[in-house]
């Protein structure tokens, strides 16, 4: 059976590229991405023009294969995907997950997605980002920090990586690694800097600060209060209400702020991306957030076994056996589980205010889902056994009950939000009793 569920991942592989291949050219921004691969970069804006990792591969692979950079980012989004397989199916193997989390994981749609936008960089990003917390598991602490470098130069928002790694290994790892660390983030911010200033000026004439929180405030509007704001830089419907901005506060560009007709849409969305895009993930991550929160969990004290000294655990091992299921402690684990705690909620709680892809943004908090719950379910035994199916369907309903309904907006977009809060619900109840009666 544990054979048996390293072949998951490769039907997960066939799935995502059969349903995820078709399309992928017309994703949101993937025009950006392609000019850079051809070497436009003087028409790519900010902050497109700066992740240059993934343009600059896909488009040697075109050149090298001589098939074009459209097929250079289809090799570069294969590669990648079998990679990011790979790397999860090897964490979730460290810990000897069962075959039920397994199927949990890789009978997801979430790889359907993820490899539909693989002229995105969001795949090469989470590539890298599953490679640096395997390095942290088996100790390879200095290899880790350097791989925040080409991380950086996949996407910009690596800054909120190296944030929770502070915190997860603070105090956890020797100074020459935090060194590296600190250096492959300067380089990797001013080679990308020096790519992103090249490109041309923002529609809306903001940067920094100012653009930042204007998002924030747009994507609050549409996303979380249904009701999608309008300017003279960003004229995306027939206003119902339009103000001039006082003469002096003009913001950039903006001469003109406004309110849409309100939208459904928005709030639908957000609801299935949280509640549904990782299944019932959220419902047991609530039955189980005392203990995911506690001082023993993120400390690694939950997983000491009887007889069993942190003092004489090296600190580069990665999680071992004393026994039949029985995984140890090591500091790596904690270093890992933390980061994956922290950077995983802060992901999810801000993927509605982040943009107006919020299914996409959502996707980022997958280290939650695919690698701090299993392995907490699994080390400290908080599931039974005979209730694994049950968990498992209301799981694969769930989330594929989501996809359904991100594919049919407009028409089943709010039955499979209400579909997936009832599965959520289910879930929640099931293992609340199951602790009732324990």
């Amino acid at each position: 059976m544990r054979i048996f569920s390293l072949l998951l991942p490769a039907g997960s592989l066939c799935l995502a590229i059969l349903l995820g291949l078709p399309g992928a050219i017309y994703a949101p921004d993937a025009l950006h991405y392609r000019l850079l691969a051809l070497g436009q970069r003087n028409g790519v804006p900010a902050p497109f023009s700066a992740r240059i990792l993934g343009p600059a591969i896909a488009g040697w692979l075109g050149r090298v294969s001589g098939l074009g950079v459209d097929t250079g980012f289809l090799l570069l989004g294969i590669v990648c995907l079998v990679a990011l397989l790979a790397l999860i199916a090897g964490l979730l193997w460290s810990w000897r997950a069962p075959i039920a989390i397994f199927a949990g994981i890789f009978l997801m749609p979430f790889w359907v997605d993820i490899f539909h936008d693989y002229y995105l960089p969001d795949l090469l990003h989470a590539t890298i980002l599953a490679a640096i917390l395997l390095c942290l598991l088996f100790g390879h602490t200095s290899l880790a920090m350097l791989l925040l470098f080409p991380a950086y130069l996949a996407r910009e928002s690596t800054v909120l990586v190296a944030l929770c790694l502070v915190f997860a290994a603070w105090r956890r790892i020797p100074v020459r690694p935090a060194v590296i660390g600190v250096l492959a983030m300067l380089c990797g911010g001013l080679v990308s800097r020096h790519y992103g200033q090249s490109g041309p000026a923002s529609v809306h004439g903001l940067t920094g600060g100012s653009y930042i929180l204007g998002k924030l405030v747009w994507n609050f509007f549409r996303n979380v209060i249904g009701v999608p704001l309008w300017s003279n830089t960003l004229p995306e419907c027939s206003p119902i209400w339009v103000v001039a901005l006082p003469h002096g506060y003009h913001l950039g560009a903006v001469r003109l702020i406004g309110l849409c007709q309100p939208s459904r849409w928005g709030p639908v969305r957000s609801v299935l991306s949280w509640f549904g895009i990782f299944g019932i993930g959220p419902a047991l991550a609530l039955a189980l957030w005392r203990r995911l929160v506690s001082p023993a969990a993120l400390s690694g004290r939950l997983w000491r076994r009887p007889g069993f000294s942190a003092e004489r655990e090296p600190s580069h091992s990665a999680p071992v056996s004393t026994g039949p299921g029985e995984p140890r402690f090591s500091t790596g684990f904690v270093i890992v589980f933390r980061f994956c705690f922290v950077y995983g909620v802060v992901s999810l709680a801000l993927a509605p205010l982040l943009g107006a892809s919020v299914d996409r943004l959502v996707d980022y908090g997958w280290p939650f889902y695919f690698v701090l719950l299993p392995w907490f379910i699994v080390a400290s035994r908080t599931l039974p056994g005979r209730r694994s199916a049950c968990i498992l369907l209301l799981h694969l309903l769930a989330c594929w009950m989501a996809w359904l309904g991100f594919w049919h907006h407009g028409v089943g977009d709010l039955s499979a939000a209400l579909a997936v809060l009832v599965l959520n619900g289910l879930g929640y109840a099931l293992v609340r009793r199951y602790y009732s009666v324990s």
